[in-house]
């Protein structure tokens, strides 16, 4: 079995996540689609996502990809909101449905939501909206409803009769735009797919973006039993093994085997800032490629949401974090020290992208770690934390 160096996987999946400056591109789509998608649970993130992956991106080139309707946001793998591309919405949502339905329907039970409430609105909504979108303030006055919209809207989504589109209070707003899914996507069939084909499609679309994986890695992502997933590997062809060393046999396509024989190891730096929830780091339960043990705490919450990173050569050297006032300003607390000119660099270009100002640069000499510390403390890391 081929063996290669953690460091050569690194640059593997680097090039394959567009995380260096020459696999940099300017398609949106093409991005997302090769990294699978773009976790959306925080409004921002796939932004920064996409900035950090593309040549001279600006917030509108996702919103008109999303207008346009070549991607769609969805709740899929791990329960979660992502966006990626229109012609992988029915494998998404035939893989995945039968956990997230039954979870979103317990929702709305426990917030009080009995079964005829939820049909009575649920037929309103669908009459109200028509060919049109609103978001759920607009539905809610329009309807002159007191019930808890959300959850209610929250499985119609999880049921493929509505889908999200762009919020009308910017980037940052998690405040949706709701659409009639047969108006929104006429051309979409999301039941086209048996639960079978749609899961075994899946694991092969995950392998081409994240191998080499586990199938830890790929039970964890996808949200499938791991017996389940190891028979839908060895149900598929063209895959094969390689070792990587100090970790272990890793899963990883035919084709990405013969690409990985070029692969050479990368030593000068390459610094990538992550958002929280990232694609790189989100998409494996096996961490140990990226993330040294005694910096886990720092990196992931006692839920397992990865929060905002440095990356050197794909391996975790750091926290980051953004403030806007008292005036914009990027905060790190960094494992490694070597590199500050490129690591200033490259924060002060990302938080010119979320203020349009140009921001000061601080560096942090202590950060609690987040599993201390209370729920969503992930999303502002170094809050608090002074210089």
């Amino acid at each position: 079995m081929a063996e290669y160096s953690i460091s050569q996987i690194n640059s593997f999946l680097l090039r394959k996540q567009h995380l260096t400056e020459n696999t940099k591109i300017q398609s949106v789509a093409q991005v997302t689609k090769d990294i699978w998608g773009l976790h959306a649970t925080n409004a921002g993130t796939p932004y920064l996502s996409l900035f950090t992956r593309m040549n001279n991106f600006s917030k509108d080139s996702l919103d008109r990809e999303i207008i346009e309707k070549r991607l769609v946001k969805i709740r899929c793998v791990r329960k979660t909101v992502h966006i990626i591309p229109k012609e992988n919405v029915s494998i998404a949502f035939s893989a995945t449905k039968e956990a997230i339905q039954i979870n979103s329907e317990k929702y709305y039970k426990f917030m009080g939501v009995s079964e005829s409430e939820y049909r009575n609105t649920s037929e309103a909504i669908l009459s109200l909206l028509g060919n049109k979108g609103m978001n759920a303030s607009e539905i809610k006055k329009e309807l002159n409803l007191e019930i808890n919209l959300s959850p209610i809207i929250n499985y119609m989504c999880d049921v493929g009769i509505l889908v999200r589109g762009l919020s009308k209070a910017g980037w940052k707003s998690n405040a949706h735009t709701y659409y009639r899914m047969d108006k929104y996507l006429p051309e979409v069939n999301i039941n086209q797919y048996s639960q079978e084909e749609a899961r075994k499609k899946l694991v092969r679309q995950y392998l081409s973006s994240f191998g080499p994986v586990t199938l830890t890695d790929i039970a964890w992502w996808a949200g499938f039993p791991k017996t389940e997933v190891k028979s839908i590997v060895d149900s598929l062809e063209d895959i094969d093994y390689v070792n990587i060393s100090g970790l272990g046999e890793y899963l990883i396509s035919s084709n990405d085997k013969d690409l990985l024989k070029n692969v050479k190891e990368n030593n000068k730096p390459e610094i990538n800032l992550l958002p929280n929830l990232d694609p790189y780091i989100m998409g494996y339960k096996e961490r140990e490629r990226y993330l040294d043990k005694e910096h886990y705490n720092y990196i992931f919450d006692r839920s397992g949401n990865a929060t905002t990173t440095f990356i050197n050569n794909g391996k975790i050297i750091g926290v980051w974090d953004f403030e806007e006032k008292p005036s914009p300003t990027v905060k790190v607390f960094l494992f490694e020290r070597h590199i500050i000119k490129e690591i200033e660099k490259k924060a002060k270009e990302i938080g010119k992208f979320i203020s349009s100002q140009e921001p000061s640069f601080k560096i942090c000499k202590d950060m609690a770690p987040l599993d201390k510390r209370t729920v969503g403390s992930f999303m502002a890391p170094l809050k608090d934390m002074d210089g």
